[in-house]
């Protein structure tokens, strides 16, 4: 796993859209085992980077990669 995670985290962050990627695994090792942030500007800029090719290619993998997945869309209203 972590030599696939190797290869695909240059692919994700390439392109221009991706303003920051974050990932952190879950300390007590319960479940969610890793979780993994992406940033981007606005909706455009993550529906741009999402439909790219290389990026659709990663996302059909990482089904294979785990036994559960989750996407949540979140907008920050509150930050320091």
């Amino acid at each position: 796993y972590m030599e696939w995670v190797k290869k695909v985290v240059p692919i994700l962050s390439a392109p221009e859209e991706m303003k920051k990627m974050t990932a952190w695994d879950n300390f007590l090792k319960g479940t969610p085992h890793r979780i993994i942030e992406f940033e981007f500007d606005d909706i455009a800029s993550w529906e741009k980077w999402f439909r790219r090719p290389e990026i659709r290619k990663v996302a059909d993998e990482w089904h294979d990669m785990g036994s559960d997945h989750q996407a949540i869309l979140v907008e920050l209203i509150y930050s320091e």
